[in-house]
């Protein structure tokens, strides 16, 4: 596999595809850090939820909603990447994607957050197209507004990433995508409708999924 050299090292790119999928907040490259070194344990999101609760779907009535599979069509991409582009306004990157995601929120207390999406990311510059194909699962608590996993697994989950069509390495991002849109939101769930919101740098982005 041949790699393109990079103007941005490879942690930047991985801590802005981080802000997105996990929600989390990246420090810039210190002068002479390793670019392929891993941010640390503290930028992974952590679950609000106690340890002490077992992972269940059915805390009440309206966490009931959730149950099923919901899909993030590609209006849903683009509200929720727009939200995030506004929300990193001035941190020299934006995405643009194309594509949709699966979420399934089992009664058991599992879920599976599958997206098949291209996202090109501009990072000061330079564009980086990332093909997003596997899946996330893990587990999951809900109350009756609030959502959040108690344990996630991204070894399924599949990232490539290319810089005018030469393939070239995605760093740490494979690992740095640990988080789904239930990672820990508040929501309205409907019949058909379940919406997302996602506290990050200050503000909110909306997740909207609609039922199959």
């Amino acid at each position: 596999m041949r790699r393109t050299p990079l103007t941005v090292t490879a942690s930047a790119v991985a801590c802005a595809l981080a802000s997105v999928f996990a929600l989390t907040a990246c420090a810039p490259d210190a002068p002479g850090a390793d670019p392929s070194a891993s941010p640390t344990g503290s930028a992974r999101p952590t679950a609000s939820a106690s340890a002490t609760q077992t992972p269940s779907a059915s805390a009440s009535a309206d966490a009931e909603c959730l149950i099923g599979t919901w899909t993030m069509d590609q209006a849903g991409m683009d509200q929720f990447y727009g939200d995030i582009n506004e929300l990193l306004a001035g941190a020299g990157v934006t995405f643009t994607p194309q594509g949709s995601a699966t979420l399934t929120l089992g009664a058991d207390g599992a879920f599976t957050w599958a997206p098949s999406a291209d996202v090109t990311a501009a990072v000061s510059g330079t564009d980086i197209l990332v093909t997003l194909g596997g899946q996330i699962t893990g587990t999951y608590t809900a109350t009756g507004d609030h959502v959040s996993t108690t344990a996630q697994s991204a070894e399924a989950l599949t990232v490539t990433a290319t810089i005018d069509g030469a393939e070239t390495d995605p760093g740490s991002i494979s690992e740095q995508i640990a988080g789904a849109p239930v990672t820990d939101a508040s929501y309205v769930c409907s019949a058909d409708t379940l919406t997302l919101e996602t506290a990050i740098s200050g503000g909110t982005a909306t997740s909207v999924l609609h039922r199959g």
